[in-house]
């Protein structure tokens, strides 16, 4: 799915600023999932960075070579931004700038550079990677020339909710936790990428037989009301999300 993105940025920006974007945020993310909190936080500067470059496209029709230094980032640059061309999407003039100077603020003045007694860093990076997934998503979401359908399906992959007890292959998602019961798996599954099929949670579970687990599984979920299941679709019910937290909560580190 990240290569859709790249190539939709590309069409709409170029390949110097797409290439660097979607690289910083992967590499961001793996930092993020090896839990190296200093190398995700230089990862999500940079990305904060390019980001700004992007609006900088979109608003000026230019944007600040990558050998040049950007200006700080302050409120004064949010105001350039805002009252350019008031015609603008307001997504490029004020809301993504908005959001990438808070990831800014968050980075540059906490304790990924700044040594505190009580560490906040895995849950200050928790934050801004649900950010950066904010922000990369809306500027795929904008620039999409996908179908409906395809373009959700891309922004679903991006906004995937990050847990140690689930493993994004890039293909597929695994339970890492392989004591847990099928009806769990299905539960933690869900609560990562809501909206899958079937088809894609018998697959992710591995179960031995398909019709079993539509019949056993997946309809007895449906009846207790912790999923919709209908036309071959799963959507968690908020009974459900409620027991995937428990779970997480219970047993989220192996």
């Amino acid at each position: 799915m990240i290569n859709k993105v790249k190539l939709i940025l590309e069409e709409d920006y170029n390949e110097e600023l797409s290439s660097n974007f979607v690289r910083c945020y992967e590499q961001a993310l793996k930092q993020y999932r090896l839990a190296n909190w200093q190398y995700f936080g230089n990862e999500i500067g940079q990305f904060v960075e390019i980001a700004r470059r992007m609006i900088e496209f979109k608003i000026f029709r230019g944007y600040t070579p990558f050998s040049k230094r950007l200006d700080n980032f302050s409120e004064t640059v949010l105001i350039q931004y805002e009252n350019k061309v008031p015609t603008i999407n307001d997504s490029y003039r004020i809301i993504i700038p908005r959001c990438l100077y808070s990831m800014y603020c968050i980075r540059n003045k906490r304790g990924m550079i700044h040594k505190k007694d009580i560490s906040p860093n895995k849950m200050d990076a928790t934050v801004l990677l649900q950010q950066a997934k904010w922000v990369l998503a809306e500027l795929f979401r904008l620039s999409s020339t996908l179908s409906v359908e395809e373009s959700f399906q891309v922004i679903d992959s991006i906004t995937y909710k990050e847990n140690s007890l689930i493993w994004d292959t890039g293909n597929i998602l695994r339970v890492l936790d392989t004591s847990l019961n099928i009806k769990k798996q299905t539960l933690l599954l869900l609560y990562s990428k809501d909206n899958q099929s079937d088809l894609q949670l018998f697959k992710s579970t591995e179960y031995s037989n398909f019709s079993v687990y539509k019949s056993k599984v997946l309809k007895t979920m449906h009846k207790e009301r912790l999923i919709e299941y209908s036309q071959d679709c799963c959507k968690l019910s908020p009974k459900g999300i409620e027991e995937a937290e428990k779970i997480l909560s219970q047993g989220n580190t192996l």
